[in-house]
């Protein structure tokens, strides 16, 4: 049984584009926010504000589905999910496509719901698996961001990576 604290209506909800009054700061803000001290559980949802997605069965905007739990703090973790610049972070829980969409203007809309899962990891993934599931039902791919974050999907990594013209041949064909 899925335990949303609200009715499906997101706890949280801000918007976050460069060069504006609500840039990456407010992520980092919301270490501070009431609602997300310690030991919150919470999925959230970050989208494209004023586009789509062509996802191979509809269009849609959504580009990165999360979960968090953290015993301190759990506010902490949306601002690891944007590079501090435009071409360095070296955070593992950077996402390089969000980073990519902010740093390139586009506006970004993040959700957070929070769950009544008690520090429970494993439903709070099973939700979060659940939602995934929906997508890709619905759109027929995963977010478009999933997976884009890691040791090896750095922002310092990929933007230094020289990747051998044999390699880019095959993935500009």
């Amino acid at each position: 049984m899925i335990k949303l604290a609200s009715n499906g209506t997101p706890d949280i909800e801000i918007t976050v584009q460069k060069d504006t009054d609500s840039n990456r700061q407010a992520l980092v803000d919301l270490k501070r926010h009431e609602k997300l001290g310690d030991s919150v559980d919470l999925i959230y949802i970050y989208s494209l504000d004023e586009e789509q997605v062509a996802y191979p069965k509809d269009n849609g905007c959504i580009v990165y589905i999360g979960e968090a739990g953290r015993q301190k703090k759990t506010g902490t973790r949306f601002n690891q999910h944007i590079s501090t610049e435009e071409t360095i972070g070296g955070d593992t829980g950077t996402n390089y496509t969000l980073s990519y969409y902010y740093w390139s203007g586009k506006k970004l809309r993040l959700r957070i719901y929070l769950l009544d899962t008690k520090n429970n990891s494993k439903a709070r993934k099973a939700i979060e698996g659940q939602l995934f599931q929906a997508h890709l039902k619905k759109y027929g791919a995963h977010p478009i961001a999933q997976g884009a974050s890691g040791e090896s999907y750095r922002v310092s990594v990929l933007e230094n990576l020289v990747v051998p013209e044999i390699l880019e041949g095959l993935i500009s064909a």
